[in-house]
């Protein structure tokens, strides 16, 4: 692996395992078919993993808050921070990713 790509990867000499839970949401009135059923549900695993640690990954993650990003990237997260700031210090880019905000202090701080 190339250490200066951003891009969470496993330790050096770990194994890992790709688990892709690939599912559609149906309107077709069974509550186990709605978004939030599915939803709810891949939180619940991604929990028992945490509960029982886990190491575990989300890809493409869709976290509500800096602190899952930086959870997210690890030992990475303060090399991501100082690529942010140096190549997009009014963070306009991706702001629906919800890892930075313009006005950040995050990125003040790098």
């Amino acid at each position: 692996w190339d250490d200066r790509t951003s891009v969470v990867i496993p330790e050096e000499g770990e194994t890992f395992y790709l688990v892709a839970l690939l599912r559609s949401a149906l309107d077709s009135g069974d509550v186990a078919q709605t978004l939030e059923f599915l939803s709810a549900q891949n939180e619940e695993i991604l929990r028992f993993c945490e509960d029982r640690a886990i190491p575990a990954k989300q890809y493409l993650p869709s976290y509500a808050d800096t602190a899952e990003w930086k959870r997210h990237f690890g030992d990475k997260w303060d090399r991501f921070v100082r690529r942010k700031a140096a190549f997009d210090p009014k963070a306009i880019l991706s702001p629906g990713q919800r890892i930075f905000r313009p006005g950040s202090t995050l990125l003040s701080d790098s």
